[in-house]
């Protein structure tokens, strides 16, 4: 498998869609700085596994589930977090309703080991279940829902890139 410090690796090309999202983050957050990836974690493991799972599966019920996860979301957005990776730097932000940016946790410049994503342990099932976490280089860690990780493979993409300006 190749590494993104091989010279053959292709990289995941970040879709249109989070990148016009990645840049309307990066103006609610006042930065004057180009959005270049976004993605919607949560603050800890347990709410990972039980609200986003919850969040991922009642999208799919007629009807109802699109308001049903929006209801979710209000009720839980306290456990939610943002992480926008800008042309410049790497921030994690704590995320109020309807994904407005609330209080910055961290920002990182963009560089080479900024985060990793993936479990640290080897068992297969942590590797299952922590497929969406995110490990920042100080220790700072968020968990992307661990159905749809794009957005979080995204985040190590583009964050893990030295910065363009």
């Amino acid at each position: 498998m190749s590494t993104p410090d091989d010279p053959n690796y292709v990289s995941l090309p970040v879709r249109k869609y989070n990148l016009r999202m990645a840049k309307r983050m990066a103006r609610r957050a006042h930065l004057d700085e180009q959005g270049e990836a976004v993605c919607f974690a949560f603050n800890n493991l347990l709410t990972t596994v039980l609200i986003g799972t919850v969040e991922d599966v009642v999208r799919y019920v007629p009807s109802v589930g699109d308001l049903i996860e929006m209801a979710i979301s209000i009720l839980t957005f306290y456990f939610h977090r943002i992480v926008l990776v800008t042309d410049q730097n790497v921030y994690v932000y704590r995320d109020w309703p309807f994904h407005v940016p609330g209080k910055q946790l961290a920002a990182y410049p963009r560089h080479g080991g900024v985060v990793k994503l993936g479990s640290p342990n080897p068992g297969g099932f942590s590797r299952m279940i922590r497929r969406g976490q995110l490990t920042f280089e100080d220790g700072h860690i968020v968990f992307h829902s661990i159905l749809w990780i794009r957005r979080a493979k995204y985040i190590a993409q583009e964050a893990n890139i030295a910065a363009t300006g």
